[in-house]
């Protein structure tokens, strides 16, 4: 069958537990490295860490499984045992773990990079950031004001999805291109002042929500920052003026793990 037979799985979401059950059903032997699962149990073998840490050192053509955004605990853990015959499989690779891989001739697959995957991942963050934005806050999403900061995979999602639902969507994006693309498919373009808006969704991987613009805004508005850690936001200073601000990482997981996890089964399937 597979080169790889054995699968060792990490991280504690659901969209973790669902795709290590999704391989197990195929055929792979899914060992789930405890301490990183929660409470979770199913039907996949379970094998105490220095058992797992001796079977690194003297066994190849393991996969090891890591979430999205995996974290440096797990990371200081498997990192010594990485090896020739390692195949590393994870969202969002740090580059410091690219570097190991490749300095130890390792094979390594950042599926957040394929493009069917990144896709389809900002429909299921899209989701999550409105139902964030619903849970959040006290008025309608629709015939609310709505403005998205960064037009790229989620923010073009985002934009569609909030215009659907009825509200009056407009986009803050430096790339002309985007303000072209936003502006035809009917948004307004957003200017510094923010003072309208009901929810501001921010998906820009840099500070664009600052002090300056935050005056600006009412103390009933709401901010969604999807963007990666740190975010765009200046959330001290949101607290200081009252005005709620929540970074929301990891909405597919929360969400919609099954449907997530289905999507990057049906992509990782081909490349193991």
């Amino acid at each position: 069958m597979q080169q790889f037979q054995t699968i060792y799985s990490y991280g504690n979401d659901k969209r973790q537990r669902y795709l290590s059950n999704m391989l197990t059903e195929y055929g792979f032997t899914v060992v789930d490295i405890p301490g990183t699962a929660g409470s979770y149990t199913s039907s996949q073998d379970s094998m105490p860490l220095e058992q797992c840490e001796d079977v690194y050192s003297r066994t190849g053509n393991e996969i090891l499984l890591l979430p999205v955004a995996v974290t440096k605990e797990t990371l200081t853990g498997i990192i010594p045992f990485i090896h020739s015959k390692t195949y590393i499989i994870g969202g969002v690779l740090p580059d410091y773990l690219i570097d190991i891989c490749n300095s130890e001739k390792a094979m390594f697959l950042d599926y957040m990079k394929i493009p069917e995957i990144a896709i389809q991942n900002a429909v299921a963050t899209a989701e999550g950031a409105i139902c964030e934005a619903i849970k959040s806050g006290s008025i309608n999403i629709q015939s609310s004001r709505c403005l998205i900061i960064g037009y790229g995979r989620c923010g073009t999602v985002l934009a569609d999805k909030l215009y659907s639902l009825k509200a009056h969507v407009s986009v803050l994006t430096i790339e002309s291109a985007d303000i072209a693309k936003a502006s035809a498919n009917g948004y307004g373009i957003a200017t510094g002042d923010f003072s309208k808006y009901d929810f501001i969704f921010n998906t820009a991987p840099a500070v664009t929500i600052t002090p300056e613009r935050i005056n600006t805004m009412k103390g009933s508005c709401i901010i969604i920052d999807i963007a990666s850690k740190p975010g765009g936001t200046d959330f001290e200073y949101c607290k200081s003026r009252g005005i709620t601000a929540k970074h929301c990482l990891g909405l597919p997981a929360i969400y919609s793990p099954k449907s997530s996890a289905k999507i990057i089964f049906d992509e990782i399937i081909k490349y193991i």
